[in-house]
């Protein structure tokens, strides 16, 4: 079979590298000059660094095996990370139970009804009884409105803007489900993993076996239509290609993926499966393209309503670093970005010749700042820096690098289970593997290579 796979991101290049060891020619789209989504990465000093903060757990299944398949798992290297919560003009330690404990800015009762929902989250697999229920309804009635208020309203604020009272208790489920695995079997030791190299390691190897079983990778080639030609065959356009495939995989948002799926005058573009409402076989032919038609435009109705929240990410290279910690929450309202990472107090220096920091905000697309100039972006953000830190002098900044990505997080509703999109599309030959689908999980690389994986056997199954 030839297969085109849209977008070279980490699923992508997952579910490009089963279907070319199963002997199948795969041609990747990406309309980047660069592999990785947001797995990519940029060069500071003499190191790759990854372009949007990441890090692995110790029960990333999918991840480690693919690594240690790929024989790159020498390259993975583990550490303790001293986190801190930033809250009503402080940094206060926020690593360990002992640390939740003696968290001042809640009340004693309060940071123990904290510290059990937390640890009761880890041993809670059956996430459907939380679907129904908002965030802040389930936080409230596990933890009480002290611990919503002070901590959680704005951290959930910060990161899903002005839906973040529809947000629904699977996502802060599996957010605490996630950190308590991350901790192994001691409580009070949290190991967090990173690769020599950057991601851009395990990204590279990928796209090197694809090609060297026969793949081809297309970089600047961004898809501007998909279509169903003759003989069942799907075309693939670019601004300046045109080429046929049996398969498609989509990987970029569902948002996208309706704006690219077009019909072909003459063609059959929905051959809709059992179960999918056909049209009427006792309907003349004249009338079925129009039934087609309408179930085309149901299928990208479907697809335009799953939200996206954007990120905004900015790389600080100081010649200073900012504290002793790792992950710095910010549960304050006010500052213009939600998490302040400092990269280099996890892994260290290596060849970055300066400490490394993050700053994160996710933000709706609407909102100006996201279409902002950089330097009002870098601006604002640095004055909330400094609010962070007072101290800090403009003389250790080094260098900036901002990076816009507008599909970063999925705005996960009540009941979203329920609309969420299948791998296999109504459209026989399409299928379709994008972050919404991770679902009750949240972002990250282990569910990007689970879904990459998800994707390929379903095709290989329906072949």
């Amino acid at each position: 079979m030839n297969i085109a796979i849209i977008g070279a991101g980490l699923t992508g290049l997952t579910a490009g590298l089963r279907l070319s060891q199963s002997g199948h020619k795969v041609t990747l789209y990406e309309k980047e000059n660069y592999l990785g989504g947001l797995s990519s990465s940029v060069n500071i000093g003499s190191e790759a660094i990854d372009r949007f903060y990441h890090h692995i757990f110790v029960s990333d299944s999918e991840f480690l095996a693919l690594i240690d398949e790929l024989n790159i798992n020498n390259l993975i290297n583990w550490y303790e990370p001293k986190n801190a919560i930033y809250i009503n003009d402080n940094l206060y330690p926020f690593t360990t139970p002992l640390d939740l404990l003696l968290f001042k800015p809640l009340s004693l009762i309060s940071r123990i009804r904290m510290g059990i929902m937390v640890l009761c989250s880890r041993f809670i697999n059956d996430y459907s009884t939380f679907e129904s229920i908002t965030a802040k309804e389930w936080i409230i009635k596990r933890s009480g409105k002290d611990v919503w208020e002070k901590v959680w309203e704005p951290l959930i604020k910060s990161k899903f803007d002005f839906d973040s009272n529809s947000i629904s208790g699977t996502w802060i489920w599996n957010k605490l489900k996630l950190r308590g695995t991350s901790r192994g079997k001691s409580l009070n030791k949290e190991m967090l993993g990173y690769i020599d190299g950057a991601f851009k390691s395990v990204i590279d190897k990928i796209g090197e076996q694809i090609i060297k079983n026969g793949g081809n990778i297309l970089l600047n080639k961004e898809v501007t239509k998909i279509s169903k030609a003759e003989k069942d065959l799907f075309e693939v356009l670019t601004q300046d290609s045109k080429a046929s495939y049996d398969k498609v995989l989509f990987t970029s948002s569902p948002t996208i993926l309706s704006s690219v799926l077009q019909d072909s005058a003459g063609t059959d573009l929905l051959n809709l499966e059992a179960g999918k409402n056909p049209p009427s076989a006792i309907e003349s032919p004249a009338h079925q393209p129009k039934d087609e038609e309408n179930h085309l435009a149901h299928y990208k109705k479907s697809l335009n309503s799953i939200a996206y929240k954007a990120n905004i990410c900015l790389i600080l290279e100081l010649s200073e670093s900012l504290s002793p910690y790792y992950w710095i929450t910010v549960a304050q309202e006010g500052l213009p970005f939600v998490l302040i990472v400092e990269h280099t107090n996890l892994v260290g220096l290596r060849g970055y010749d300066s400490h490394i920091v993050y700053l994160s905000r996710y933000l709706d697309v609407s909102n100006p700042l996201y279409s902002a100039p950089d330097q009002c972006v870098i601006k604002k953000f640095i004055k909330g820096l400094k609010k962070v830190f007072p101290d800090i002098k403009d003389g250790i900044i080094k260098n900036i690098t901002l990076s816009r990505a507008p599909f970063a997080q999925p705005v996960i509703t009540l009941d979203y289970g329920k609309k969420m999109p299948a791998i296999k599309t109504p459209i026989e030959g399409l299928y379709l593997a994008s972050m919404p689908q991770i679902y009750p999980e949240d972002r990250g690389l282990n569910y990007a290579v689970r879904l990459g994986e998800k994707a390929a056997n379903e095709i290989l199954e329906n072949l």
